[in-house]
């Protein structure tokens, strides 16, 4: 789940992956390529990754340890603490 900087509504992106730091990174390539338009400089801040554990039947939140391992170089955290995805832009 995420929220566009500025925006009253969630957006959620389902990804079927191995590792949640996968998701991360995929939404880092769908934002990069252009299909997430983000308004303003705060880009997008990452509410959740959610992963379902189907023995429990219940959605766990993984966004600390998939920040831990994502590869991305958009992904970041704000002096706050919170995870959010920005474009780097050419230098």
């Amino acid at each position: 789940m995420y929220r566009i900087n500025g925006s009253l509504n969630e957006s959620t992106q389902y990804y079927n992956v191995f590792h949640s730091s996968e998701a991360l990174d995929f939404l880092a390539h769908t934002y990069r390529s252009g299909h997430i338009h983000a308004v303003g400089q705060g880009g997008l801040k990452i509410l959740s990754v959610e992963e379902y554990d189907r023995f429990s039947q219940k959605w766990n939140n993984r966004l600390e340890q998939a920040f831990e391992h994502t590869t991305s170089p958009e992904i970041s955290k704000d002096d706050t603490g919170v995870v959010r995805l920005k474009h780097i832009e050419d230098e």
